[in-house]
């Protein structure tokens, strides 16, 4: 037995799944976004359930916001009307959630590689900044974030592009996208513990991602500092599309 094998064994925890989990965190903490869009794909093609994998990384996030939440502290800097966006996100959220229990595996599989596969091309191609988006359209966005963050954790996406074209700073964007992430992933995690996806064996598979959790933060945090980031930014949208495709396929076949 080798030693993968045996800490695959041990207690349900799969390494497979601890490495997606780190590279998710470590997009996040250098973007301040993106980690279910990393995850979710990534989980699914190496053989995770959508279901469980979906109330996964819901709770992932959800410590990871915590922990940039805390850190960030008195430098925090919201957003005007970013309550907004997260109160209209709830009807989205419980929209997210029936989709999620009710459509069939494939459909998932699906709708979860054109997503990624078209959010990966908008952020290659687009440059919202130039989008005439005004304040009044911050329901719609939060009801957009909360459905893709019920049904597959990605609330990303709908607040770049809202924050980008309102000209948000990146001190404000990011403590405004951790605050909503915080006050939306309680919601969401709930939502999924009401449904019974936190079996026993996926709560000792969250737990063993805490120290990969915190190693893959600290790192990104680093990274934020010394890398590139629009380079990096397009790298991983890059990828986005690709995981997308992959996912189409995956999809059709089953």
């Amino acid at each position: 037995m080798t030693m993968g094998e045996w800490i695959a064994g041990a207690g349900g925890i799969d390494p497979k799944v601890l490495g997606v989990i780190a590279l998710a965190v470590l997009v996040r903490s250098t973007l301040g976004f993106g980690d279910a869009l990393v995850a979710m794909p990534l989980l699914v093609l190496a053989g995770s359930e959508t279901r469980p994998a979906t109330a996964l990384v819901a709770a992932v996030s959800l410590m990871t916001a915590a922990a940039i939440f805390a850190i960030d502290g008195r430098r925090t800097r919201l957003a005007p009307g970013a309550w907004v966006l997260a109160l209209y996100a709830v009807p989205g959220l419980v929209l997210g959630l029936w989709f999620l229990e009710s459509a069939s595996v494939p459909l998932l599989i699906g709708i979860l590689g054109g997503t990624v596969a078209v959010i990966g091309l908008l952020g290659l191609l687009a440059d919202p900044t130039t989008w005439r988006i005004t304040d009044h359209l911050a329901p719609l966005f939060g009801v957009v974030a909360g459905c893709l963050g019920g049904a597959f954790n990605v609330h990303g996406p709908p607040l770049v592009v809202y924050g980008t074209a309102r000209g948000w700073s990146p001190e404000v964007f990011r403590s405004t996208c951790q605050a909503y992430f915080l006050a939306v992933g309680v919601l969401l995690v709930a939502g999924h513990g009401l449904a019974g996806r936190y079996s026993p064996e996926l709560l000792v598979q969250l737990v063993a991602c805490l120290p990969v959790v915190a190693g893959a933060g600290w790192l990104g945090g680093h990274l934020n500092r010394r890398l590139p980031l629009e380079s990096f930014r397009k790298a991983v949208y890059g990828i986005l599309v690709l995981l997308g495709l992959l996912l189409l396929l995956l999809g059709g076949g089953r």
